[in-house]
């Protein structure tokens, strides 16, 4: 997996490509860890190149929104592929996390 982070017309875009799994989600963690900790908000996450998600990866962004809590930041993943959503709606998760279909409906709302 490669993590790009992207400024998009002042906003930070993280866009991960590749699978997410227990090997690779630590890179995530620590470049969203990295931004939280700079209470950078909000941070937009492109999920258009993932082609795996696993339950290590989807608490990568658990815990990204958890820390973001305290300072009212906003976690929003957009850009999401179908075989990904499923696992978001599966789990619920898609009621938790800020979704939109593109970068610039995310950084509008």
């Amino acid at each position: 997996m490669k993590v790009e982070l992207i400024d998009h017309d002042g906003v930070i875009v993280v866009s991960p490509s590749g699978e997410i799994d227990m090997y690779s989600s630590p890179e995530l963690r620590k470049q969203l860890l990295s931004l939280i900790k700079k209470k950078t908000s909000p941070i937009i996450v492109a999920l258009r190149d993932v082609s795996y998600i696993d339950s290590s990866g989807i608490a990568t962004f658990v815990e990204a929104l958890k820390r973001m809590m305290p300072y009212k930041g906003k976690l929003k993943i957009t850009e999401i592929p179908e075989s990904i959503m499923k696992i978001f709606n599966f789990s619920k998760l898609d009621k938790v996390f800020e979704m939109y279909e593109t970068i610039d409906d995310a950084i509008k709302s």
